[in-house]
């Protein structure tokens, strides 16, 4: 009825309810795609992680941050007890592959990483499996590839038992595994590869900087206190030995997943306060602009239906009935308007996923060839619809409240003869 009474009203209402909305959930989705639970990476809330290790030298300007070095790996991380698991990764970086079936050489994203890989982080093998055990300490050349780069280099993924020649280097491929999104930092990669095969990789300097990041998975969330305490304890003693000058600062690490979002500058530890506010602001003004706007229609729309509200009052209407009306009628246009901003925010992002999803990472880069962004499985999920029916409720209450309540305010005989 409300529709058609007013549908310039109502269309207008609804654009400015749908683009608000998606706005919000443009960057509710965006946050979790970096913390959720999503495949491969679906143990995230019971998951640490140690991105970087900072090396502080007695002149402040002489310092060193990089990532971790294999012996201290495996002195300070591999020996936590009491938890799942723990891998040692290195950072993707492009090699060129060939291939009987190719023409020509392809550039593909590789990653060095150990046999607990496969038990942090839940890949769903298509053919093979992983690399054993045996495989890793013999540094035998076997690589697991993405469904993705089976089909670009063989044209299926049945491909177990293939070889690929990676930097003039044979692989026998033994496991396939469905692929990734490039979102899943950690985790992401077009092949895996165990990191005894490249001997460069046990370099350090200063015992501590090298080429590992270091995922800890944990029985629960609950566990991540003691471990931390586990790995500050080692890095007390580590700082009472002699290291030319220098002394190694985590600055908070490791720390839960989700924080390692926010995670942006390896020379300061975490202000969750400050991130906090920041992200309450930019909340306030993506859900106060358009609330502000919604309120003013309103209010014109109220003085519109004066004359019925005052017609209504006159035949017994109590205010709380005619108020509760205005509500669930703004509500109604509120939830038609979050559905179409919740179909733009799954446009936006599927058609500036290259640049959104590098958004939070303080700069924008191409995906490499062939791999995937945003997923079905990112976006249709239980947080996204709660998020947005909570969305709707907060906009119909911020901005129908005030103008309903002063309109309901006025007396009977000025809203009857308030002419139209």
């Amino acid at each position: 009825m409300l529709l058609k009474q007013n549908p310039l009203f109502s269309s207008l209402y609804i654009l400015g309810t749908g683009l608000a909305i998606a706005l919000a959930m443009v960057l509710a989705i965006l946050y979790y795609i970096k913390v959720g639970d999503i495949y491969p990476e679906s143990h995230r809330s019971r998951m640490m992680v140690a991105l970087s290790a900072h090396m502080q030298g007695e002149d402040t300007s002489n310092n060193t941050t990089w990532c971790y070095s294999l012996p201290f790996v495996k002195n300070c991380f591999y020996p936590l007890e009491d938890v799942e698991a723990v891998t040692a990764v290195t950072k993707v970086d492009p090699v060129t592959v060939k291939s009987e079936m190719m023409k020509r050489p392809l550039s593909v994203m590789r990653k060095f990483t150990d046999v607990a890989f496969w038990k942090v982080f839940d890949f769903k093998f298509i053919a093979g499996g992983p690399f054993t055990e045996a495989d890793f300490q013999s540094g035998v050349p076997v690589a697991v590839v993405s469904e993705e780069l089976a089909r670009r280099i063989f044209g299926r993924v049945d491909v177990v038992g293939s070889e690929l020649n990676m930097n003039y280097r044979k692989y026998r491929i033994c496991g396939v595994v469905k692929s990734p999104s490039y979102a899943m930092k950690l985790s992401f990669a077009d092949v895996w590869l165990p990191y005894t095969c490249d001997v460069s990789l046990k370099d350090s300097y200063m015992d501590v900087i090298g080429a590992f990041q270091v995922a800890i998975l944990l029985h629960s969330a609950g566990d991540a206190g003691r471990v931390k305490e586990c790995v500050d304890e080692y890095v007390r003693k580590f700082n009472l030995q002699p290291h030319d000058g220098y002394r190694l600062v985590l600055h908070g690490q490791p720390y839960m997943y989700w924080k390692s979002m926010f995670y942006q500058n390896d020379m300061e530890e975490l202000d969750y306060a400050k991130i906090l506010r920041e992200m309450g602001v930019w909340l306030l003004l993506l859900l106060l602009v358009p609330a502000l706007n919604l309120s003013g229609m309103i209010a014109s729309r109220m003085e519109w239906r004066l004359p019925e509200m005052g017609v209504r009052k006159a035949f017994g209407a109590t205010r709380g009935r005619l108020f509760a009306q205005i509500i669930w009628e703004n509500l109604l246009l509120t939830v038609l308007g979050g559905v179409l901003g919740l179909l733009l925010s799954f446009g936006m992002l599927f058609l500036a996923q290259q640049w959104l999803l590098t958004m939070l990472d303080g700069g924008t880069q191409l995906f490499p060839d062939g791999t995937q962004g945003v997923t079905w499985d990112m976006l249709f999920n239980p947080y996204v619809f709660l998020f947005t029916f909570l969305i709707c409720v907060l906009l119909n209450l911020v901005s129908a409240l005030i103008p309903a309540f002063l309109s309901l305010k006025k007396n009977i005989v000025y809203s009857l003869n308030k002419q139209k």
